[in-house]
């Protein structure tokens, strides 16, 4: 009479087979986090953008300015948010303004990049 088992090398292989499967997805798991960690920063710096979006900042055009600068004129008197806004830097780059031939309006447009970790290009009409 013949006995039904699994040799030791059917073991070992499924095994074997059963962790590569695990590692396969412990390393999407591990990229998945890493972008959400990239996305979340992105977010955040993308809001904190918006600092930086003034007409005033065009004076610093190839500076690199914090957020508690550009908005000092604010008065901002609270000691916690002066120290955030002063942890957010970037460096300002305000192109020549450009062309709108069908607008016959005063106005410009201009490209302004924010350099940071997140570097963004945005476009602003200004008045």
């Amino acid at each position: 009479m013949e006995k039904k088992a699994f040799t030791l090398i059917e073991v070992l292989v499924s095994v074997v087979l059963i962790s590569i499967v695990v590692l396969g997805i412990m390393r999407i798991r591990q990229q998945n986090i890493a972008a959400v960690e990239y996305l979340e920063g992105r977010m955040k710096s993308e809001l904190a953008n918006t600092l930086f979006l003034d007409r005033g900042s065009l004076k610093y055009r190839g500076e690199k300015k914090d957020a508690l600068t550009l908005l000092n004129h604010l008065g901002i008197k609270k000691s916690k948010t002066r120290e955030i806004l002063r942890k957010e830097e970037r460096t300002i780059w305000a192109g020549d303004p450009l062309p709108i031939e069908e607008v016959p309006l005063p106005i410009t447009l201009r490209a302004i990049s924010l350099k940071n970790r997140y570097s963004a290009r945005y476009y602003r009409i200004l008045y």
